[in-house]
C-alpha cells in the first residue's frame, strides 16, 4: 500500500509539474505571441496598402499627407542637406505604402503645406523646388499648394 501511495503521489507530482509548466510557457510565450501577433497586424495593414492612391482610406491619406507636411516642415527649419529630402522622403512615403511619393496627389500639397509651416514665401518655395529637381508639373503644385497654405 506504501508502494501505491508513493507511485500515486509520484503521478500526481509529475501530472502537476507538467500542467504548470505548460501554464508557466503559455503565460510566457502569450505575451510574445500578442506582441508579433500586432506586429504581423501592423505589417499585415501596411502591405495591404496599395501604392496607388485609389487602394487607402481618407485616414491612411491623410495620414502621409500629415507625415509628410511635418517631415518638410522640419526639413526646412533645420536647414538640411538637399541631397538627404528625397531619401526621407522615400521613407515617410514607404512607410505608408506609397511607392511613387512624387506621383502621389497627395503630395504637392503636403509639400506645399510644409513650405508654409515653415514660413517659405513663393520665391522660397520655388527655390526648394528646384533644388529638389522637381518636375515643372509637382513644382506648380507644391508652390501653389504653399501660398494656399500660408497664413
Amino acid at each position: 500500500m506504501h508502494t501505491s501511495r508513493a507511485l500515486l503521489l509520484g503521478t500526481l507530482a509529475a501530472t502537476l509539474l507538467t500542467s504548470g509548466c505548460q501554464l508557466i510557457s503559455a503565460s510566457i510565450t502569450s505575451p510574445s505571441d500578442s506582441v508579433s501577433g500586432t506586429g504581423h497586424a501592423i505589417g499585415g495593414s501596411s502591405e495591404s496598402i496599395s501604392a496607388s492612391s485609389g487602394g487607402k482610406s481618407d485616414a491612411d491619406k491623410a495620414s502621409y499627407a500629415n507625415d509628410m507636411r511635418e517631415y518638410v516642415a522640419s526639413f526646412v527649419r533645420s536647414g538640411g542637406a538637399t541631397s538627404a529630402f528625397a531619401p526621407g522622403a522615400t521613407r515617410i512615403a514607404a512607410t505608408h505604402g506609397i511607392s511613387n511619393w512624387e506621383a502621389d496627389p497627395k503630395t504637392a500639397g503636403a509639400i506645399g503645406a510644409g513650405l508654409a509651416d515653415a514660413k517659405q514665401n513663393e520665391v522660397q518655395a520655388q527655390a526648394f523646388c528646384s533644388s529638389q529637381g522637381f518636375s515643372s508639373d509637382l513644382s506648380k503644385q507644391v508652390v501653389s499648394a504653399a501660398k494656399k497654405n500660408a497664413s
